[in-house]
């Protein structure tokens, strides 16, 4: 009997101790190459890097490692800080406060660019300067302004949205000034090539004289946008699109360069996507047809009957229009200037144009289409001088990276009003089994549309997460902005149309037309500016409130109109909510909400986390299973950027994220942006601290076996409040690096059993 228990005794502790000795066993973290997933699936092999501004070329924001997670998050230790320089006094920039890029991490180095354009590599393991490229600074406007005659090239301002890494390359491109792009070595800093103006947009003839009014020769009449994202390449073709200066009239269009030879770049094509100044009454049903009837326009009224809104009981039964269902005549004209004593009449008005992209452009490396966001559709808010659904601005256009061709488009807010423009980065998924290209706009708004047509899948909406004391649709502004309860002259002004393309839509001068009166928004002009992110499962997005008021203003030659609080309407607080949607259906699997400011930059997802940073200057973490807050970081400012993760040298994982400088945006009350910032670095401890397991040791001497291991067992000490508590902060989806303290408890059984074993033997023996 003693020889069967001694047996049982050391198979039971093996079994115990076996996977607990497994995992001390430190693992080897090595950097690799990694690359974007295909067919739209979440990346599944951590690489400790974070080489593009949302992760990879197909977005996403999403870092697989597992190393920082949910159980340690609030053993997290400030690694070291790294203060942001102000420019220098020969800089040509205007001066600027730190950064608004989220920082990359390449192999254990990470980059970050200042507001004034310079870009930083620091060790991501010390935080110690490897190099600073300040190309940019050294150029002066007069370089601009002598070579790109008549003022149809804006120079660089203080903006630089995002960095990304190209290894194939070995290079680092920062978001552009006008134009142009520029490429950095990412191991000397030093700039090793530069495509000019002429190459990726035009000539000075082409472009036309702003000053004097002389159109250019590709029906350019303003100024073209000073920044963009940086672009995407496959193989030795590099994709760029770019925008006009919103309400100043610059033709947008996308642009492919051969760069086979960086040193003498070659334009491939040059595809504008809005009609010359001149106009083209026959835009529209072009573009309809062009993309072979795979055009999509979304109207949003008949979105919410078909949700049988504002009880949202049942599917939505309206996702979007095809474009061969549209009548013509409704469309014909669009952005045409159709007021007979203008002095536009019949075609484009100056301050029309379709604004820069702010967002990621989306690569699918399998299939060559790249994915675009547009800005809004300047001017806003009074359109008398522009007819129409608006084609392509606040909306998405997919195009074959080898021709610059549209393959397909959708239109996501027809005669865009609001400045509800989709220039967000959005990312390239799955919907069941399908590849989607899932995307917010600036209306609050989330599509998942087929990656190969733009049908979509689903819509959520999720605005109207505050109702404060009407129907929902009174609130949300993806009713163009207007508060029906509070204003009852404008009483469903936008929203009994009839037809889903009457003419009385296409040329609405404004909201609440005719009257000019202010009127009380819930979102002006936003309710939603922030990246999406997504696991493989969930789709992480963040939407707010923020109640203004609006004027509405005259229209100006160049530059957009009408904006303009009345203190008489105060608006209440702000707010923001975090929604997890499932991504083959849309639907919401929780969600996060505070009230009190607004939200900003962008969301990323890690270790079974949601990272968020609102504007009241504290970092969260929210458990992405089930939306509960984990851990709470206060920095006492608004930062808006969102924190990225990566890789020291040592394997090591850290998560980046500004302090201070320049997050811009809607800042909650007492908090202030201007200031340089930091870039700090947190990681974990070296010993993550456990909680005790006391054991007792016992000298008693038992007659039977049983009664043994009863009364060793009751005499381990393992306390039941720490177990319970990690049960229940531990999913079981997750995986966890760190033992856990009923790891422990089973190595104090294990002991304890070897021990006992050892005691019956030697008593068998003595026997």
């Amino acid at each position: 009997m003693a020889h069967k228990l001694i047996s049982l005794s050391l198979l039971t502790a093996t079994i115990l101790l076996g996977p607990v000795l497994l995992a001390a066993i430190p693992r080897i973290s090595a950097f690799d190459p990694g690359g974007p997933p295909v067919g739209g699936a979440a990346p599944s092999v951590p690489t400790g890097n974070w080489e593009w501004i949302n992760y990879q070329p197909t977005g996403g924001s999403y870092s697989p490692q597992t190393q920082i997670n949910k159980e340690n998050i609030q053993f997290l230790e400030t690694k070291w800080v790294y203060p942001i320089p102000r420019a220098g006094a020969d800089s040509k920039r205007p001066l600027a406060y730190g950064s608004i890029t989220p920082p990359i991490i390449v192999d254990g180095t990470v980059y970050f660019s200042t507001r004034d354009k310079r870009v930083y590599a620091l060790d991501a393991q010390t935080g110690r300067q490897i190099w600073v490229n300040d190309y940019i600074n050294k150029i002066p406007d007069a370089w601009y302004t002598g070579n790109y005659t008549g003022g149809w090239l804006n120079p660089p301002a203080s903006e630089t949205h995002a960095i990304n890494y190209y290894r194939d390359k070995g290079v680092l491109i920062p978001s552009v000034t006008a134009c142009t792009v520029y490429a950095i070595d990412a191991k000397t800093g030093k700039t090793v090539w530069v495509v000019k103006p002429e190459v990726i947009c035009g000539s000075n003839e082409e472009f036309g004289d702003v000053a004097n009014g002389k159109i250019g020769t590709v029906g350019n009449q303003g100024v073209m946008a000073r920044q963009a994202n940086p672009p995407v390449f496959q193989g030795n073709i590099m994709f760029v699109p770019w925008g006009g200066r919103s309400g100043s009239g610059g033709r947008a269009l996308v642009s492919g360069i051969d760069m086979s030879d960086p040193q003498n770049p070659k334009r491939l094509y040059r595809e504008f996507i809005m009609p010359p100044a001149q106009g083209d009454p026959e835009w529209a049903i072009k573009q309809c047809t062009q993309a072979n009837g795979n055009g999509w326009y979304f109207e949003y009224p008949r979105y919410l009957e078909g949700i049988n809104h504002p009880a949202r009981n049942r599917e939505p039964t309206y996702l979007a229009t095809k474009c061969t269902e549209v009548d013509p005549d409704v469309v014909r004209n669009d952005w045409i200037d159709m007021v007979p004593s203008s002095p536009h009449f019949g075609k484009i008005h100056t301050a029309s144009a379709i604004a820069e992209v702010w967002g990621q452009y989306i690569l699918d490396p399998e299939t060559g289409l790249v994915y675009v966001g547009w800005g809004d559709e300047g001017p806003y808010t009074n359109l008398t001088h522009r007819y129409g659904p608006g084609l392509h601005g606040s909306g998405f256009t997919a195009h074959d990276i080898r021709t610059g061709k549209i393959v397909w488009w959708f239109d996501a807010n027809i005669h865009d009003l609001w400045d509800y423009d989709c220039s967000w980065s959005g990312f390239l998924g799955q919907v069941q089994g399908k590849k989607a290209f899932i995307k917010a706009c600036k209306n609050g708004i989330i599509y998942a549309l087929d990656a190969a047509t733009g049908k979509p899948f689903w819509v959520y909406d999720g605005g109207t997460f505050i109702n404060r004391g009407g129907p929902p649709w009174a609130d949300n502004g993806q009713n163009y902005g207007v508060d029906k309860n509070n204003d009852p002259k404008t009483k469903d002004a936008c929203c009994r149309i009839t037809g889903p393309f009457a003419k009385e839509h296409m040329s609405r001068p404004w909201m609440h037309y005719p009257s000019k009166e202010s009127i009380k928004t819930s979102c002006y002009t936003a309710c939603l500016e922030s990246d999406q992110a997504y696991d493989g499962k969930k789709v992480y997005v963040v939407q707010y409130n923020d109640m203004n008021s609006h004027r509405i203003g005259p229209v100006r030659p160049f530059g957009n109109n009408g904006a303009g609080s009345d203190p008489a309407l105060r608006p209440p607080p702000r707010s923001f909510q975090v929604s997890a949607l499932d991504v083959n259906t849309g639907k919401v699997v929780w969600t996060y909400q505070e009230t009190g400011y607004g939200y900003r930059g962008g969301v990323s997802v890690t270790g079974g986390m949601v990272q968020i940073y609102p504007q009241d200057g504290n970092l969260r973490w929210i458990d992405a299973d089930t939306g509960k807050l984990l851990h709470t970081k206060y920095f006492g400012i608004s930062v808006n950027i969102m924190p990225t993760i990566g890789a020291g040298k040592d394997g090591k994982y850290r998560i980046f994220t500004f302090m201070g400088g320049g997050g811009g945006g809607q800042q909650a009350p007492g908090i202030s942006a201007a200031v340089d910032g930091s870039l700090i670095s947190f990681g974990l401890p070296d010993v993550i601290p456990q909680p005790q397991v006391v054991t007792k040791e016992v000298v008693k001497e038992v007659q039977v076996p049983k009664e043994v291991i009863k009364e060793v067992i009751k005499e381990v000490q393992v306390p039941k409040e720490v177990i319970k508590e990690v049960i229940k902060e531990v999913p079981k989806e997750v995986t966890v690096e760190t033992v856990s303290p009923i790891s422990y408890a089973a190595i104090g059984i294990g002991v304890v059993l070897v021990v006992i074993s050892g005691v019956l033997f030697s008593r068998r023996k003595k026997a």
